[in-house]
């Protein structure tokens, strides 16, 4: 009885979610219509040329292009992230907590475009860096960091960071102080604790922040657009450019479906790793 109980009071709870993501599920399923339609502006009828189409090698590169910039970025953003975490629980005093809190989210609060510029200002032959550098005497000519795969990742990096930060701060937060103390008593060092106790007990964290920042960065559009032009053609560029100028319509729902399904198998593939890591760390 209790057991039908709980699962009612989880139902009902969960039923404002499950109302949330209900347009979204429409989209989903309306897009993948327009994606098997025979028409590339309506939809009518069925078929499969939309897919077809989109076989092509530069199709490809881009699909590639996506997956490894967004990889890329995931491993410098867990990097980053990793430390950060601890840091921010490690604070004691409250503002100090407070101020860098609002500094990791700020590429949450800010506008991208707001951003975007701001590499620009920074980053462009005439910015920041490059007249500082030749200021300097350290280059002659200025560095190329933008319209390029570098100025893509360092934008990827720095607007999926906080997505990265804060489930980590999660796990951090749960680490049981008792297996450090008895590593530590035991005679490991510092990276062995890091190595055999921390790690793996934050592993599931560190999966879930991971597949969050691939989903995020995958499905990226201002950054490519702005930090890499029409050299970078990331999948959010490129169906762009399927709507406006060509009007591919179903080409470009087509192309939305193969992101959506290169997302979904990523989250389904870091579930499975995350059940499988807590049930080793419960072993």
């Amino acid at each position: 009885m209790s057991i039908g109980l709980s699962r009612k009071r989880a139902l009902a709870f969960s039923l404002p979610a499950l109302l949330a993501i209900t347009p979204f599920l429409g989209a989903c399923f309306y897009i993948f219509r327009f994606s098997i339609s025979a028409e590339t502006g309506t939809i009518q009828g069925f078929s499969i040329r939309p897919y077809l189409d989109l076989m092509t090698p530069f199709f490809g590169r881009s699909v590639w292009l996506t997956v490894k910039l967004a990889f890329i970025a995931t491993l410098i953003a867990m990097v980053l992230a990793v430390p950060l975490a601890f840091v921010l629980t490690s604070l004691r005093s409250p503002l100090a907590r407070r101020c860098l809190t609002v500094t990791i989210l700020l590429p949450l609060i800010l506008n991208l475009l707001v951003q975007a510029y701001g590499w620009i200002l920074l980053l462009g032959p005439s910015g920041v860096l490059n007249t500082t550098l030749r200021g300097l005497g350290i280059i002659d000519r200025p560095l190329f960091l933008l319209f390029n795969e570098t100025g893509v990742l360092l934008g990827l990096v720095q607007t999926s960071l906080p997505l990265a930060v804060f489930p980590i701060v999660s796990s951090v937060r749960g680490l049981s102080q008792e297996h450090l103390e008895a590593a530590s008593s035991l005679g490991a060092s510092q990276w062995q604790t890091l190595r055999d106790i921390t790690l793996p007990l934050l592993r599931p964290g560190l999966l879930g922040a991971a597949s969050i920042v691939f989903a995020f960065n995958a499905s990226a559009f201002a950054v490519p657009l702005l930090l890499g032009g029409r050299r970078v053609q990331m999948l959010g560029v490129a169906i762009r450019d399927m709507i406006s100028p060509l009007f591919n319509w179903s080409g470009a729902a087509a192309a939305g479906m193969i992101l959506i399904g290169i997302t979904l198998f990523v989250l389904v593939f870091t579930s499975w790793l995350v059940r499988i890591t807590s049930r080793n760390v419960r072993d």
